[in-house]
């Protein structure tokens, strides 16, 4: 296999996300005391959650750029300015598609084309999983959809291999990979939808160039199967891959060229420009903002003894803790229920416990990339000690 450049990328993104996820498993075991990042810390949708937040939330008070919103903020910014480079370049599951086409071809499976009516594009269906997304979220019912997610079923495979719906899910897409070429992608995804749409109102544009004769040789590979460019201009639903560009015309006439605005910009400038665009946005961008402000500024002092439940409500839904007080103190915290979403709860039942043990006080930071997990186990250990201050 010869790799181009992009291979190279989406490998060692792939490999980057392997480990990071390896690590944080044996970090929320208590194998080891240290983590690269948080699961939320890699969670595209972030920057979403916060808005929604925000305007749907009384509660909600700004806690600075995280992680998780920075890498959000990146990824949309770059498909402004330069479309789909994630898509293309950075996406753990767009790798994946991509390798299984590559083995379907390589063992001779026919390649199936999607049907495209006048009246009906599946490729639309991802506007559509978008909107029920967002509506969802916004009624506050995203935990109806996260365990369908495949974004979440890819990391949780290295989580201690937690088996889930959305496992079902990334199956199929990897079965429907060796004949297909990035369906999720371009049916189903709603990050794809969102960059596709911030694409068609960005300045980037991969056009057929004046000498061309439209013979469409150069996207004969393409790699979301975009048949025939619009008006010359290749359509938003293009992931930036830039084969097309790259392609040697058979008619000996320049094809296509990529360009931001009025001017063209070749491949290498293309893949170091995104790059520096989104991994800058993530690294620095939290660094603007201090620290999440503090949960709760209460102090905790000489409780009375006993076992208390407390509830409140997390991403999930009810969030039921069991907090044990010995000798005036918060001695243990166990979770007796809850819905939370795996790969995102463990860290804040961990170590919010252990901070709140620790220091005896409420006054402890949140999880970045699980907010809404962790007030709701913030409150609901509230709720417990406000009923061991009231039976003082």
């Amino acid at each position: 296999m010869n790799m181009s450049k992009r291979n190279i990328i989406q490998i060692a993104f792939t490999l980057l996300t392997i480990v990071i996820c390896i690590v944080y498993y044996l970090y929320i075991s208590g194998v080891i005391d240290f983590k690269i990042l948080s699961i939320g810390d890699i969670n595209p949708y972030g920057g979403w959650s916060a808005l929604k937040s925000a305007f749907t939330d009384p509660s909600y008070r700004w806690r600075g750029i995280t992680r998780s919103i920075a890498l959000t903020l990146g990824i949309s910014i770059a498909a402004l300015l330069m479309g789909r480079f994630f898509c293309g370049f950075i996406c753990p599951i767009g790798a994946l598609q991509d390798f299984f086409k590559y083995l379907g071809i390589k063992l001779g499976i026919k390649e199936i084309r999607l049907p495209k009516r006048r009246f009906f594009n599946p490729e639309l269906l991802k506007y559509l999983s978008l909107l029920i997304v967002l509506v969802l979220s916004i009624l506050g019912l995203g935990n109806m959809v996260s365990p369908y997610s495949p974004w979440l079923a890819y990391l949780n495979v290295f989580l201690g291999f937690n088996i889930q719906i959305g496992f079902l899910v990334l199956l199929i897409i990897v079965f429907t990979s060796l004949f297909i070429k990035r369906v999720f992608c371009r049916c189903f995804c709603p990050l794809g939808a969102f960059q596709s749409l911030l694409t068609a109102i960005g300045p980037s544009s991969i056009k057929s160039n004046e000498m061309c004769n439209g013979c469409t040789y150069c996207l004969k590979n393409c790699a979301v199967d975009i048949e025939r460019p619009n008006k010359m201009e290749v359509s938003p639903e293009c992931i930036r891959c830039l084969r097309c560009v790259e392609g040697k015309c058979i008619k000996d006439t320049e094809g296509y060229s990529f360009s931001v605005g009025r001017n063209n910009m070749n491949r290498e400038k293309y893949i170091v420009i995104s790059l520096v665009l989104i991994i800058s946005i993530y690294i620095l961008f939290p660094l603007i903002q201090p620290k999440a402000i503090n949960q709760s500024i209460i102090e905790l002092d000489s409780l009375k003894n006993g076992t208390y439940v407390g509830t409140s409500f997390g991403f999930g839904g009810t969030i039921q803790l069991e907090i044990i007080i010995e000798d005036n103190k918060i001695i243990e915290i166990n979770p007796i229920q809850h819905n939370e979403t795996t790969g995102y709860y463990e860290e804040v039942f961990r170590r919010i416990s252990l901070d709140i043990i620790g220091t005896q006080s409420l006054n402890v930071d949140t999880v970045s990339g699980a907010t809404a997990t962790s007030r709701g186990f913030i409150n609901a250990v509230k709720s417990g000690i406000n009923q061991a201050l009231e039976n003082k």
